[in-house]
C-alpha cells in the first residue's frame, strides 16, 4: 500500500511541485518569522517541528532522492508533506 501511494507522487511535475513548495515554505518562514513563531511556536511548539518535518519531506522528494525501503517510504511519504505544509503556507502568506 505504501509503495502504491509513493508511486502516485513519482511523476516529474509533482517532484518539481514538492521542491517549489519546500522553497516557498522556507522563504515564508524566513520572511515572516515573527508570524511563524506566534502561530506555530506559541502554545504548541510541536507544530513548528511538524512544519519542519513536512518541509524536509518535500525537500527530499523535490531533489529526486530515491527511497528504496518501504519503512522510509512511509516516513517520508510526499502526500504527508503536502498535507502538513499547505495549511501553514497559506496561513503565513495570507497573514
Amino acid at each position: 500500500m505504501i509503495d502504491s501511494l509513493y508511486q502516485i507522487t513519482k511523476k516529474g511535475w509533482l517532484t518539481a511541485l514538492s521542491f517549489i513548495l519546500a522553497v516557498v515554505m522556507f522563504g515564508a518562514i524566513l520572511l515572516h518569522s515573527n508570524s511563524f513563531a506566534l502561530h506555530f511556536g506559541g502554545k504548541i511548539p510541536y507544530l513548528a517541528v511538524l512544519v519542519f518535518y513536512g518541509m524536509a519531506i518535500l525537500f527530499i522528494h523535490g531533489v529526486g532522492f530515491e527511497i528504496r525501503s518501504t519503512v522510509w517510504k512511509g516516513i517520508f511519504l510526499p502526500l504527508i508533506g503536502y498535507i502538513i505544509v499547505l495549511p501553514p503556507l497559506v496561513l503565513l502568506l495570507l497573514a
